[in-house]
């Protein structure tokens, strides 16, 4: 048996040294991703770089939208969501530049509007609410436009609005523009970002209740609760809109909001029928029950930090989330 495995050893060995070597076969070919891009159509690129920006991937998509703008193709569109890449990395001023720039450069091009648009909310975010209202106003006359562009323009106005300090006046425009809006259509982002200015304008005036007086602080915190009651059914029909960006952002201010007021609630002052000497008491057994709020801010946080990792979201809203996430976790609260 020995001799037979010999045998067989031996005789493998001498088919492999005989197997031919082929010394010129061709090395694999490796493209640069432009190679690769180039390959692509110009429509195919800008998705994957809109794709890119979505989940957060920030330098990937920049390096397509410089590709397209080297190549000279899609100029208008490239240049537009160049902008709203600087406007997710709050670069205010750039991405207002940029908008700027598309529409007067490419007036005539389709994103020229939307442009127009996210113009009008960077002026907001700069701080020039009169010129935000304006440059809204002014596309609401300009021109004729159709029943979906009209919304649009609507919910805009709205959310700048409610930033400038006319939040009653906005948050009505926003609920009736979007009373009327078609589901179907496929301005998600600025249907996202108006229920987020609601969510937030609705989370504002809750933390601004104070529980005051023994009377008031029962009924305060009951305005307290439905205000934040109302921010949740906002966010569950933002959610609904597939916009991870605005989402995330929502599930940080339910989480904050639950926090601010379990805070409040601990900070109360005990009534002054309880006599001195039951103040640490009565502080604790109100820590003790208040800790659900704990729960349900660490449940919203959790929920953002699963939704970052479904959509790979690399933002910076998504290290926010993992950091109150885990200082909300039981095991950080001592339980």
């Amino acid at each position: 048996m020995l001799t037979l495995w010999l045998w067989l050893g031996f005789a493998w060995a001498e088919d492999v040294v005989d197997l031919p070597v082929k010394e010129d076969a061709p090395a694999p070919v490796v493209l640069s991703e432009a190679e690769i891009w180039a390959t692509l159509s110009p429509q195919d690129v800008l998705a994957e770089a809109v794709a890119r920006r979505r989940v957060g991937d920030y330098v990937s998509a920049q390096r397509r939208l410089d590709h397209l703008t080297e190549r000279a193709v899609l100029l208008p569109e490239a240049a537009y969501h160049r902008a709203i890449l600087a406007e997710v990395q709050e670069d205010i001023s750039s991405a207002e530049a940029g908008y700027r720039k598309v529409m007067e450069t490419w007036p005539a091009s389709p994103v020229a509007p939307d442009a127009a648009f996210r113009r009008a909310y960077c002026l907001e975010d700069l701080g020039e609410h009169r010129a935000a209202l304006v440059a809204i106003k002014q596309l609401q006359r300009d021109g004729a436009w159709d029943e979906f562009d009209a919304r649009t323009m609507a919910l805009q106005r709205g959310i700048v609005e409610i930033r400038g300090g006319m939040k009653r006046r906005g948050i009505r425009r926003i609920l009736k523009a979007l009373d009327t809006v078609d589901p179907g259509n496929d301005q998600k982002w600025i249907r996202a970002k108006a229920r987020l200015a609601l969510i937030r304008v609705q989370v504002e005036t809750a933390r601004g209740i104070q529980l005051v007086g023994s009377k008031k602080a029962a009924r305060r915190l009951k305005q307290r609760s439905s205000l934040m009651g109302a921010a949740e059914a906002q966010a569950i029909a933002l959610f609904r809109l597939d916009e991870p960006e605005f989402a995330l952002e929502a599930l940080l201010l339910l989480g904050d909001a639950h926090m601010d007021l379990y805070q409040a609630m601990v900070e109360y002052p005990p009534p002054r029928s309880i006599p001195a000497d039951f103040h640490a008491g009565y502080r604790a057994k109100v820590r003790t029950k208040s800790a659900i709020l704990i729960v349900k801010a660490h449940t919203r946080y959790e929920e953002g930090v699963r939704l970052a990792a479904r959509t790979q979201w690399q933002g910076k809203v998504t290290k926010v989330l993992k950091e109150r996430r885990d200082a909300t976790a039981p095991e950080a609260q001592g339980d």
